[in-house]
């Protein structure tokens, strides 16, 4: 049975480094990924593999610009959380 499409399931193998990888994708004629890949093959005129390696490029930089905000946000936090003043008892 096929797990659910989007999530990342448990690998089964471990990608040495030197090694290649194979990254295999199947578009049906009715995904809604294929007619935007068929676009974009014809529109940059390359390869398949090269328009899902750029893919993977813009991904991983739209992840690190996330990963970017969610740590300035996260300094924010901890410092107004430092700077707030404790109630003086007495």
């Amino acid at each position: 049975m096929a797990g659910v499409r989007g999530i990342q399931h448990k690998s089964r193998a471990i990608h040495p480094s030197g090694k290649p990888v194979r990254a295999t994708v199947i578009l049906h004629p009715g995904d809604e990924e294929r007619p935007l890949y068929e676009e974009l093959v014809h529109d940059l005129g390359v390869s398949g593999a090269e328009v899902l390696r750029e893919a993977i490029k813009e991904l991983h930089k739209r992840e690190e610009r996330r990963k970017a905000r969610k740590a300035a946000k996260r300094a924010v936090e901890t410092a107004s959380a430092d700077n707030e003043e404790l109630p003086k008892a007495g």
